[in-house]
């Protein structure tokens, strides 16, 4: 090499470093993208597909260099870290009503009026940069929008009035505050849709200014491949009709004719009177029919608990009604497992063509019960299901949303 070349790859090298420090300057000197995530569900365990959500998508926003608030409900006032975002907790404030639909859409208004103070106070330390809500709750951010002008982001896991049409009678009574509550996201300035079909019921239903789709995803350092090693069939979702929960009760006795076949089903909630009670009190005289075979979890469960049971089982179902996407969905397809489930909603755009989703419950009962007598056929749809699920990387979902947040607040 000779004297001149080598002074000019030094001048090269010194170029490449002071355009590196320069990008590290304009890192550190740039103030952190501000933002509060308001979700009613947040705290551990949780069986709210919304909830989880809002934990991953807080985790991979700190990990992008962006100062995180969330604000939800917890046991009492609080304010504590949590993988590096803020977490703003509302106490629980005690309301005389006996009925739990009654009291539970007491709650939220509630806390939806005591957001707005945190927010406001928050804000008076540094401006946020976006709201971002999720779920049914939007009246916060709603008035936060009109009085702060802070930009307003929504993500849509549901069209809430379509989904209560399938829930039971006890859920249904509020349908109307639900409706009027959900008409304030007109307002927002953003919006995001976890699925293409939800998109197209969001464009019948409301007129928004700004949409785009970025879906679910799954934490695949949690959720990774697991080879088969039982004859299980699982279940996981709340106790709600939407959920097929009134199916379950039909679904149970053809996979327990399955030759050592078991069946787990994590379904929290306990009704205490209607519609739902008598679901409850059927699947409770089937566990005491089929014994240990058939195992029904009533709580919530921790991520690391949800890990092992999908590990632990050879298929897993999903006989929802109303889908906008299926969180339980990917992770059992991460942890190679084939899944079987309606042809509803979202659902099909995450199965793809690893995993099978029918119209109708002959269908549905008939691949369960083959896919339990060919663990061959499930290990090979697994593998394809756990191949497609790195598509939905949480950290790549969480770079799709800060691109949208900074589009929303140009």
């Amino acid at each position: 090499m000779t004297i001149q070349s080598y002074l000019l790859s030094l001048l090269g090298t010194g170029e490449k470093i002071s355009k590196g420090v320069i990008n590290l300057i304009d890192v550190i000197s740039k103030p952190k993208l501000k933002v509060a995530l308001i979700s009613y569900y947040y705290q551990k365990p949780i069986i709210s597909g919304v909830g989880i959500h809002v934990q991953n998508l807080a985790k991979y926003l700190v990990k992008h260099n962006c100062e995180v608030h969330i604000f939800c409900h917890g046991e009492e006032d609080g304010f504590y870290k949590d993988n590096g975002a803020i977490i703003h907790t509302i106490g629980k404030i005690l309301t005389s009503v006996s009925d739990n639909f009654s009291k539970k859409r007491l709650e939220y208004d509630i806390f939806e009026s005591e957001v707005v103070k945190e927010i406001i106070r928050e804000n008076s330390r540094r401006r946020f940069d976006i709201v971002h809500t999720h779920g049914a709750l939007t009246k916060a951010a709603f008035i936060i929008r009109k009085v702060y002008n802070i930009k307003w982001i929504h993500t849509f896991h549901a069209i809430e009035k379509l989904r209560v049409k399938k829930l039971s009678n006890e859920e249904r009574q509020f349908e109307d505050l639900i409706s009027w509550i959900e008409h304030t996201v007109n307002y927002c300035d953003g919006a995001i849709f976890v699925s293409n079909d939800l998109l197209k019921e969001g464009d019948k239903t409301y007129k928004l200014k700004s949409k785009v789709i970025i879906p679910n995803g799954v934490d695949l350092q949690l959720f990774d491949y697991y080879p088969i090693t039982k004859k299980n069939v699982l279940f996981i979702g709340r106790f709600s009709k939407d959920k097929g929960i009134d199916i379950l009760p039909k679904l149970i006795p053809p996979i327990m004719s399955v030759k050592d076949a078991t069946f787990i089903a994590v379904c929290p909630g306990n009704p205490t009177n209607g519609e739902l009670k008598e679901i409850r009190d059927t699947i409770q005289k089937m566990q005491d029919k089929y014994g240990e075979r058939l195992k029904i979890i009533n709580k919530p469960q921790d991520q690391q608990i949800l890990k092992g049971l999908y590990q632990n089982c050879q298929v897993y179902i999903q006989p929802s009604k109303y889908e906008s996407f299926g969180l339980c969905i990917l992770e059992a397809m991460a942890t190679g497992r084939p899944v079987v489930a309606f042809k509803v909603g979202g659902i099909p755009e995450v199965i793809g063509n690893s995993g099978f989703a029918l119209r109708n419950r002959d269908g549905f009962i008939y691949k369960v019960k083959e896919l339990l007598e060919n663990r061959n056929e499930c290990v090979k749809m697994g593998k394809k299901a756990n191949k497609r699920a790195k598509n939905f990387d949480w950290d790549l979902i969480a770079q799709e949303t800060i691109k949208y947040y900074q589009e929303v607040n140009k």
